[in-house]
């Protein structure tokens, strides 16, 4: 039972984390940064390339969002000023949205699973000392006995 308490306490700590990260998404300058493609090239986004417009665009950026203005709202508002090729990733589909949510989900599958071997084999274990405690006593006689043999082989080859 203290094997299901403990995966559940991870799960909510897990989830905890994954769900306040996705609340904090798209309220900092730098992750619009990472959305929007540099538009002097359409090559990088904002946050990597070194140009006098990335430059410009990141302090506008800072500034507006220093203001208290949304993140979506100025993506919209470049979007309008520089077309709609300056999105990195499509407006209403961030896959780095769902990416947390989907190492969650994977990591609560492979802690369930650990969780259930681990239970799987203590109770086997446990089962296995029940039935073989006799045949685990004799083990150890034939082995000692097997060891006291050769040491006495050994002692006389010399």
């Amino acid at each position: 039972m203290s094997y299901l308490r403990n995966a559940l306490i991870t799960l909510y700590v897990v989830f905890t984390v994954a769900f306040a990260a996705q609340a904090d998404r798209g309220t900092r300058a730098d992750e619009l940064y990472g959305r929007l493609l540099a538009p002097c090239c359409w090559n990088q986004t904002l946050d990597i390339h070194d140009s006098a417009l990335a430059t410009q665009l990141r302090i506008e950026i800072a500034e507006r969002v220093a203001r208290g203005e949304q993140a979506l709202t100025i993506e919209d508002d470049l979007a309008e000023r520089f077309g709609p090729r300056i999105r990195a990733v499509p407006r209403a589909r961030d896959p780095r949205q769902s990416m947390a949510l989907l190492v969650a989900a994977t990591l609560t599958l492979v802690l369930i699973s650990l969780f259930t071997l681990a239970f799987r084999w203590t109770r086997q274990r446990a089962a296995s000392r029940e039935l073989h405690g006799d045949d685990a006593l004799l083990a150890e006689e034939l082995r000692a006995e097997y060891d006291a043999r050769l040491e006495r082989e050994l002692s006389r080859a010399e």
